[in-house]
């Protein structure tokens, strides 16, 4: 008896928003009361519109908007690869444990052509025989995917690059959350101006006095290098040094010092630097970076041994331009 497939609730993903979550469950009451009337024809298109109502949820958290006319296989692999790499970031393609899940979703891709044949949705000029084997086998594919997809989707949530940088701002972050979502955001898979923005925004939070972000979004860079991508710590250091309103903006014994190190790893640290000088000569100065300025500097000078030997010139030069255009009333 195929009705205690549908009895089960469905896994609501962390972060999910209540719009979601809503459209979601009411494609799974439809399909749980097609279930229990036994309307077979009704369970095939009732089984085809909750995995799409799950596809698109995943795709439009993840900040994609698709077109209305795009296919239903289109929508669910463009979901399946959203979630896709929540599994394990260093599993190869063809890894066996991602054949699991691209099994699912091949059997729910199969929906929309079983639904063309038998389910509700198409006046039709005859009718097509729907037996229970169908309406369970359509179930099955449904929910074997749809309860996949909601089960990583947490981890996709948690590591939303848009809403993490928000709550990068704003948001108070317990030891090791922010080291879970960024491990979630799959940095390395992430294109460089989305690995740069979030840089940014742990840089900005760091040079906040956010020791925990400290931890995890900037040491953590040399403790596994590898795992960092060169945008990412260009973003980083450039968060260190400009805020939010494009000020110059620094803290005393850490942007500095957090800089040299991000560098040490940097396939480009002196392109990162002249960019960083630039920057630092057109912007003006927040007012409290205008209070502590010399101690930036000082601490400029005593991260210089940190820095790689083939890029101090330029850490020098910016240091001594901080000097140079300190506004007088600083200077």
């Amino acid at each position: 008896m195929f009705k205690i497939l549908v009895q089960e609730p469905l896994p609501r993903p962390r972060r999910i928003t209540a719009g979601h979550w809503a459209a979601i469950e009411d494609a799974y009451q439809r399909l749980g009361r097609a279930v229990e009337a036994r309307d077979f024809a009704h369970v095939v298109g009732a089984a085809k519109e909750l995995t799409e109502s799950v596809a698109r949820v995943t795709t439009e958290a993840n900040g994609e908007v698709l077109a209305d006319n795009t296919s239903y296989k289109g929508l669910l692999t463009a979901a399946h690869n959203i979630v896709a790499h929540a599994i394990k970031q260093d599993l190869a393609p063809n890894d066996v444990l991602r054949a699991i899940p691209d099994g699912a979703r091949r059997m729910a891709t199969q929906l929309a052509e079983i639904r063309n044949v038998y389910g509700t949705g198409h006046g039709r000029a005859d009718v097509h025989e729907v037996t229970e084997e169908v309406a369970e086998a359509c179930v099955h594919a449904s929910l074997i995917w749809v309860r996949w997809v909601l089960a990583r989707r947490t981890t996709v949530l948690l590591g939303n690059v848009t809403q993490l940088v928000s709550d990068l701002e704003t948001e108070n972050f317990f030891s090791g959350e922010l080291a879970e979502r960024l491990d979630a955001a799959n940095i390395p898979g992430l294109k460089a101006p989305e690995q740069r923005r979030l840089g940014i925004a742990v840089g900005r939070r760091t040079a906040n006095e956010t020791w925990t972000v400290r931890i995890d979004g900037v040491r953590a860079c040399s403790t596994n290098p590898e795992r960092w991508p060169d945008a990412y710590r260009t973003g980083v250091i450039e968060g260190l040094f400009i805020n939010g309103d494009n000020q110059v903006d620094a803290l005393p014994m850490v942007s500095a010092d957090c800089a040299a190190e991000l560098l040490q790893h940097h396939s480009d640290a002196a392109g990162v630097l002249g960019e960083l000088h630039q920057l630092l000569e057109a912007a003006s100065w927040s007012f409290r970076f205008q209070g502590r300025y010399e101690a930036v500097v000082q601490d400029m000078h005593k991260a210089l041994p940190k820095v790689p030997a083939g890029v101090r010139s330029p850490w020098i030069d910016i240091t001594n331009a901080l000097v140079a255009h300190a506004p007088e009333e600083v200077s």
